[in-house]
């Protein structure tokens, strides 16, 4: 906690300012801590390397596998739509035990920008430049895990929450993989998204972290049925690695099992 106090003390230092495919890009250094911004001033990821996961935003994305009710650390593919920065593959690969990861970002830039300023260099990161839906039709293979967080600056691409698109990553989805979806919480579109999501997956689970949304889906015969369940499998993971102890810090009212 103290390094984060110190951390707002920082004076922030611009490493990078341009023009990307769709907006502005800037990347900048506040003590050890990487930002990317895209347009005005929107932070699109963050990542420092010498501070331990201890649910910061970012941080809750490492909630994804265990969804399944069957995940012991080993993650056999990440699909990721919506790259950044890459501050989930850097998480992902501290903490579990992760085969290959799949990063889809549409500006080659900000991919470039991840090499080089956020060390994007991981041998098991497969980079692609294309938009998020149409990767699939580029792709046949299936994943155990997917991550979609398809914004351009704080608009949700609305064509990665269709009823098409959700069928597309449930055909890419292994038996017992999961998916999640990173919303913004007052997106009035999100009480569709919820219904829409249950049209294919056996479980959707909407958790709400900050000022976002995910929601969480999945086939997984293991998968928790309710919010008990969920609360209790959280607990579970936060013993079994010392690195996801924030994840005691969800609250019941804050799960709901659709």
């Amino acid at each position: 906690m103290l390094r984060n106090f110190f951390l707002t003390l920082s004076p922030e230092k611009t490493l990078f300012e341009g023009i990307g495919l769709y907006s502005k890009v800037r990347v900048t250094k506040t003590g050890d801590r990487l930002n990317l911004y895209t347009g005005e001033n929107f932070l699109q990821t963050y990542y420092n390397s010498r501070v331990n996961p201890q649910g910061n935003y970012f941080d809750w994305y490492l909630i994804l596998p265990w969804f399944s009710g069957i995940f012991r650390g080993n993650i056999e593919s990440l699909l990721i739509l919506g790259l950044g920065g890459g501050s989930q593959v850097k998480l992902f690969n501290r903490v579990y035990n992760v085969k290959n990861i799949t990063g889809v970002e549409i500006d080659p830039l900000i991919i470039s920008l991840g090499k080089q300023y956020f060390d994007l260099n991981e041998a098991n990161l497969m980079t692609i430049s294309i938009d998020a839906y149409s990767f699939f039709d580029t792709s046949r293979q299936k994943y155990s895990h997917i991550i979609v967080d398809n914004f351009k600056e704080n608009v949700f691409d609305v064509n990665c929450q269709s009823p098409s698109f959700f069928e597309k990553i449930h055909k890419h989805l292994t038996t017992d993989g999961v998916f999640l979806l990173n919303k913004l919480k007052d997106d009035p579109s999100n009480t569709n998204v919820k219904k829409e999501l249950k049209d294919f997956f056996e479980t959707v689970v909407e958790i709400n972290i900050f000022y976002n949304t995910f929601f969480i889906a999945t086939d997984s015969a293991t998968a928790p049925k309710n919010a008990a369940d969920v609360r209790h499998l959280l607990l579970k993971a936060s013993e079994l690695n010392k690195a996801l102890k924030f994840f005691r810090l969800l609250k019941m009212q804050s799960i709901n099992v659709i």
